[in-house]
């Protein structure tokens, strides 16, 4: 869900801040920083971000507690001009592909006008009926602000968008010195604890050592092509079709709950049920309840065996003393 609603409000911010823009397009590369930050709520360990024109590289390690158990996050991830690596450094196992944001920009400016007003209508209708289904008609995409802090020596301007807040760095807006929030029950913050602004250190964009990066031949070779499909199905009356249909079941199934008196979203009593279900589910240790069952079963067998000693014992002991016989 966070993902959706994620996409929903930046894909609808980007159309309403370049509608006549290349979307796709990449931001002027020109801001050179390294961020490192903590990871605090269900999500503990350290991440940082680094920028150095057109390369960015981000690193986080971690865990995550589900299930009674903590994960472990180890993964790293850098974007340059022309390619995207990510990798897993306790597998230490890691992919190559082509960026596919400027090839992407480049299909886009090969549209013609009509496939161009096209495939911004679409993405801003897609945005839309994300915000519908997920109830959030009055969600201010822009965000509210919420006022400035310092963080880690600089400062920044923290605004509200529904569950998340973000606190944008004022000399670099491009910079999130802390992004927070809750979805149901699984919390998040990542603060910075240090800014660097200018050339990062050239360790930040190493590759690390030991990591295997393997290629899909499919993807390098096929990559424009690729690129080329995605913008055009995205500008495309098939879409656009596919759209209005999903909003039209989308407003039935809203009319007919509120018809049923069934509340379109969640209250706040259901909300807190939820919270403490899935706290629960975050703490139980399936391993720990399968020991501790298995120990009574073994203690009850124990019990068990220790009683039929005992009765067999006593049982012998009343064969051997006999009634004494009176004449």
């Amino acid at each position: 869900m966070r993902g959706f609603i994620l996409a929903a409000a930046a894909g609808a911010a980007a159309i309403s801040a370049a509608s006549a823009q290349n979307p796709f397009k990449p931001p002027k590369a020109n801001l050179k920083a390294e961020v490192n930050y903590e990871l605090t709520g269900d999500s503990k360990g350290t991440a940082l971000t680094a920028f150095d024109g057109d390369r960015y590289v981000s690193r986080e390690e971690g865990t995550t507690k589900m299930l009674g158990k903590e994960t472990k996050t180890n993964s790293w991830t850098m974007i340059t001009a022309d390619s995207m690596y990510t990798a897993d450094l306790e597998k230490k196992k890691g992919t190559q592909a082509p960026n596919m944001l400027p090839l992407m920009a480049k299909a886009y400016d090969d549209l013609d006008g009509a496939g161009k007003t096209r495939l911004h209508t679409n993405m801003k209708e897609m945005a839309g009926m994300m915000q519908k289904a997920f109830s959030l008609d009055n969600l201010n995409l822009e965000g509210d602000k919420l006022g400035e802090k310092t963080i880690a020596g600089e400062l920044c301007e923290e605004r509200q968008v529904g569950p998340f807040s973000v606190c944008s760095m004022k000399k670099a807006p491009r910079l999130a010195l802390e992004t927070k929030g809750e979805i149901v029950c699984f919390s998040f913050n990542r603060t910075a604890t240090s800014v660097k602004l200018g050339s990062p250190s050239a360790a930040a964009f190493e590759k690390p050592a030991g990591v295997v990066f393997s290629m899909d031949p499919e993807l390098n070779q096929h990559a424009d092509s690729m690129a080329r499909g995605m913008i055009g199905y995205l500008a495309s009356q098939q879409l656009a079709d596919s759209i209005a249909k999903a909003k039209s079941e989308l407003a039935a199934a809203q009319t007919k709950a509120q018809a049923d008196g069934k509340p379109t979203e969640l209250t706040k009593e259901q909300k807190e049920q939820v919270k403490a279900a899935c706290e629960m589910v975050k703490n139980f240790d399936l391993g720990k309840v399968m020991a501790n069952a298995g120990n009574q079963m073994l203690k009850g067998l124990g019990n068990a065996a220790l009683e039929s000693g005992k009765q067999a014992g006593m049982n012998k002991l009343k064969g051997l003393i006999k009634k004494p016989k009176f004449p």
